[in-house]
């Protein structure tokens, strides 16, 4: 379970409560701690440990249900930590093994420092019982945002004992950022969680009713004259790839090579650059059939694009996974063909050659980040079918992309920020720029909020013809209290498209939203915390100034004190007309109003065995629409190695009415009355030998069948009129099966081998509609892509190197 879920669901919202600050002393240590999980050094027994721990939750504030005492030491090189986690009953310690960067359902202990004593950046160091390592990056935002994807090289140990259990470990300065001077005082706080009591604890009492935790912390003092050291270090890789298809009789072989580097320019700011990246064992993209008008979004799981990136979500303009994705010309390949011709290859991605990014926050609390990305040009391959000559075409010339950001912190945890995106393609007039702002400003008190976004676009295409727009965010807020209320303003002109480095599923939009909620947060009967919430919106197109229609939801959210979870909602939505569905500007569909709801049930996720299903539905009352969909997670870890989930969902759209197609001069829109089924299931199986070494499988099949029973001619005035001539097949059977397997071995510090293999296969027919049997049975004869990969990262730190060569 990753950590970022409980942080993010205890940290909300209410009212402050002044305290004094807690505060702790290192001692100074002239031998560093020999890291073996044994607190045996002298200096433990001449050390004040931290002590008196206190509930997050579920009884905030109160002592913690266990003790705990934690040491701190430092010398110049490193800040060490010992930790004597108490437990009277040991043998009930949840120590489940998992992989590097997932707590998951264990116990687990936790230390934040603050170098800078701001309340704004805090580097996170995690260990569980079994001794897995994950480090987080906290940085100050409404709810604070933590950076998991953030690596750190530091070294621990653990036990557990009849006592309970006990930590050491050793962090090198070259993971943190901190002042050149010689008396320091850093934030600090630390984190407890016993899962068999769902208890989360804090050193620093961290109220659940104030909005974010890094500013609550407590004080570390103590460390003198230390200098922050040289951050510079490399890790070269190495990979293998052999990709075996069903369509080419020999395996490819790829050989492939590169370098990450990261170099501190100085306290505050890092260099991180790639030469020659690989992401060729990242997880496989979910894909699924898309019969909206709307693009799919999919999460970034390249780590570079992941790691330190939080500047650049300022402003809504930026989605990373623009760079290096499927060339932006790649309808050329069909439009080019001539007679006889076939598309032999079309490339679904570009090819990156670096990516550079430098970020940092000053001490007086500015923020800079720059990113740059090119990727090299991308040519699909043409074949004439009698002659055999082969064509190459470009579909996107060699591109280079931008992301700048300059942030500023305010006092009571305000801040303001403007962030400018740029891509340019060579030897074509194409280019987009998009510059935007974001603010938050707070008073005192941080009762209430004034927040806003704002930018404007500016387009230039092939055909050198050039849009703007612009759009504009604004929305004021009661952020204390158990009940919080907020209401938000929203404009985005016809022309606004971030789109080239951002995502937007839509433009040409005012809208306004009315959102309140209200907590309880302390445990009463049998419920441990309930919160409920309200919205509603108004929705208008601004050209040609038409309402689209009026939104109303109602959702709860309650965990019992067994710790099982229900979360229902209903929502309403008024008659809608929808100018998205048709794909012509300025002609809209008329959809009558639905209600639409949703039950979700969570049991106690500390069991060896625990499931989750959910169940809801839509249904338009005045025409024969509707929908339902299910869906069924079990999850189950036998023992400290094992863990398996399996999920699968239905969903049923019955005579679903939608887009069709287009006549040549776009005159004339069809839609069509369709029944479309999607089953998706879902296996992953986690083996994790030790805390080094793990084995992660996962295996998705997703089908979505669509059968039209009747077609449309869509009126000007949004209503749909019978069309018999009408007669194309836009029937679709589509089906995707991948498997993800990859043993990954961390074998020293920062350094990793892992072996990987990827398996796909992709088939869409339009014509017939199999059932489930024979669908997974046609799928399985279909034609197979699979990759297997060896990759080597080796993590050489130039401090380490310098330090040995002076011994």
């Amino acid at each position: 379970m990753k950590i970022s879920l409980f942080i993010t669901a205890i940290f909300i919202t209410t009212y402050s409560i002044a305290q004094n600050k807690k505060s702790i002393e290192a001692l100074k240590i002239s031998k560093p701690l020999s890291i073996d999980g044994i607190l045996d050094e002298d200096v433990y027994s001449i050390s004040i440990p931290a002590k008196d721990f206190v509930q997050l939750q579920p009884n905030n504030g109160k002592p913690a249900l266990q003790n705990s005492e934690v040491y701190i030491f430092y010398d110049q090189t490193a800040i060490y930590v010992g930790a004597m986690l108490y437990d009277e009953h040991p043998d009930s310690i949840f120590n489940y093994l998992s992989s590097r960067d997932n707590i998951g359902l264990s116990d687990y202990f936790g230390i934040y420092f603050d170098p800078y004593n701001q309340g704004q950046l805090a580097y996170g160091f995690f260990i569980n019982p079994a001794g897995v390592q994950t480090d987080i990056k906290a940085i100050k935002t409404d709810h604070d945002y933590e950076d998991e994807s953030w690596d750190a090289v530091w070294h621990s140990e653990t036990k557990v004992t009849d006592k309970g259990w006990v930590i050491e470990m050793k962090i090198p300065y070259s993971n943190l950022r901190f002042p050149d001077r010689n008396i320091h005082t850093w934030g600090l706080n630390m984190f407890r969680n016993i899962r068999r009591y769902n208890s989360n604890n804090s050193w620093s009492f961290i109220n659940k009713q104030i909005s974010g935790f890094i500013h609550q912390q407590g004080e570390l003092t103590g460390i003198k004259n230390i200098k922050p050291p040289l951050r510079l270090s490399f890790t070269p890789y190495a990979a293998t790839y052999i990709e075996a298809s069903g369509d080419k009789t020999n395996p490819e072989v790829i050989y492939r090579g590169g370098l990450d580097v990261k170099y501190g320019f100085n306290e505050s700011f890092t260099l991180d650059m790639m030469l020659i990246p690989d992401f060729g064992q990242i997880q496989s993209d979910d894909k699924q059939l898309n019969l909206s008008p709307y693009e799919l979004y999919y999460d970034e799981r390249r780590q570079f694009f992941t790691e330190g990136t939080e500047l650049f979500n300022r402003g809504d303009i930026f989605y990373s996974r623009r760079i290096g994705a499927k060339p932006k010309f790649a309808d050329k390949a069909e439009d080019s063909l001539n007679e006889n011709e076939i598309i032999v290859y079309n490339p679904s991605s570009t090819r990156l050659a670096n990516a550079t990014k430098i970020s940092g926050r000053t001490t007086n609390g500015w923020g800079f980040g720059f990113l740059n990305a090119m990727s090299l040009a991308a040519e699909s391959e043409i074949k004439d079918t009698i002659t055999g000559i082969k064509r190459h075409l470009e579909v996107q010339p060699f591109t280079n992309y931008n992301t700048i950001v300059i942030d500023k912190t305010l006092e009571n945890n305000s801040y303001i920020s403007l962030i400018n995106n740029n891509m340019t393609m060579a030897n074509t007039p194409f280019r987009a720029n998009v510059t935007a702002t974001e603010f938050a400003l707070r008073d005192k008190k941080k009762r209430y909020s004034l927040n806003g976004k704002g930018g404007i676009s500016n387009r230039k295409n092939e055909s050198h013809l050039v849009e703007n727009g612009g759009f504009a965010n604004i929305e004021i807020k009661k952020d204390k209290g158990n009940f919080i209320y907020g209401i938000e303003q929203e404009f985005l002109s016809k022309n606004y498209n971030p789109n080239d480095m951002g995502y937007l599923k839509r433009n040409n939009r005012l809208n306004t939203e009315i959102s309140t909620e209200y907590a309880i947060r302390e445990p009463f009967g049998i419920i441990r915390e309930i919160y409920t919430g309200f919205d509603a919106e108004y929705n208008r197109i601004v050209d040609p100034g038409d309402k689209i229609n009026h939104e109303l939801g109602l959702w709860t959210f309650i965990r019992f004190k067994n710790n099982s979870v229900i979360n229902p909602n209903i929502s309403y939505s008024s008659k809608t007309n929808d100018y998205d569905e048709t794909r012509v500007e300025g002609r809209y569909y008329s959809k009558s109003y639905h209600i639409s709801y949703n039950f979700y049930y969570q049991s106690d996720f500390r069991k060896k065995f625990y499931y989750n299903f959910f169940i809801g539905g839509f249904n338009h009352p005045n025409t024969d629409e509707n929908s339902s969909w299910i869906g069924l997670g079990l999850d189950t870890r036998p023992n400290q190695h094992l863990r398996l989930e399996y999920d699968i969902n239905f969903r049923f759209d019955n005579n679903d009415n939608g887009f069709a197609d287009l006549s040549d001069d776009e005159a004339v829109i069809y839609f069509g009355k369709r029944n479309v089924e999607t089953i998706e299931n879902e296996l992953e199986i986690d083996y994790t030998f030790n805390n080094k070494l793990s084995l992660a499988f996962r295996a998705r099949h997703y089908w979505s069948a669509v059968a039209y029973k009747q077609f449309f001619q869509l009126q000007d005035d949004g209503s749909l009129k019978n069309n018999v001539d009408y007669n194309e097949n836009n029937d679709s059977n589509y089906n995707i099966f991948n498997i993800d397997t990859t043993l990954k071995w961390h074998f020293a510090p920062g350094s990793e081998l892992s072996l990987a293999w990827k398996n796909e296969i992709f088939n869409e027919e339009s014509n017939p509609i199999y059932g489930l049997e024979n669908n997974f049975k046609n799928t399985f004869e279909s034609s197979a892509t699979n990759t297997f990969s060896i990759k080597i990262l080796y993590y050489i730190d130039f401090q380490h190197i310098k330090n040995l060569s002076k011994n």
